[in-house]
């Protein structure tokens, strides 16, 4: 076996779904295994708010579809869009995106949700200050899951 057939065979196994594949003849082993990597991506332009629920809901579970914004005393919640894993920070030594009490401005990113090796913006889409940090850093949240109180500015 030459270097051409080791290319062949390698050129079929991309051309493949298989996540690995090994390969002996002779005195020649060859072992190949796929490994993804991290996409780092921007999310996708939304054209409509993340769903709000009354901050009383906070403690329900989340809800099977998107509630209409609803205003209170207390404030309004911003859900998740997406299932996924939620990052607070930008990296993991650097300060939060948002603390409760920062008035944040329309377009600003509130977090990130990490969804199939993709990440996702969260951004505010309108003005607002954050009342309270719904969701952990690194916490797994399903399309619905309340993020953050807010209140309008």
């Amino acid at each position: 076996m030459d270097t051409k057939d080791i290319v062949a065979i390698l050129e079929k196994f991309n051309a493949t779904g298989l996540a690995e594949m090994k390969f002996r003849e002779g005195s020649v082993e060859l072992h190949v295994k796929r490994h993804p990597d991290t996409v780092y991506a921007a999310a996708p332009v939304v054209h409509s708010a993340p769903a709000l629920v009354p901050a009383s809901a906070g403690a329900q579970s989340a809800p099977s579809a998107p509630a209409p914004a609803v205003t209170s005393a207390t404030g309004e919640i911003i859900t998740s869009p997406i299932v996924g894993t939620v990052y607070r920070t930008p990296a993991p030594d650097a300060p939060p995106f948002v603390e409760e009490g920062k008035v944040v401005k329309k377009g600003e990113t509130l977090c990130i949700i990490e969804a199939m090796k993709v990440m996702n913006e969260l951004e505010a889409e309108f003005d607002c200050e954050i009342i309270r940090v719904l969701a952990d850093n690194q916490a797994f949240v399903e399309y619905g899951t309340p993020l953050f109180e807010v209140r309008r500015k």
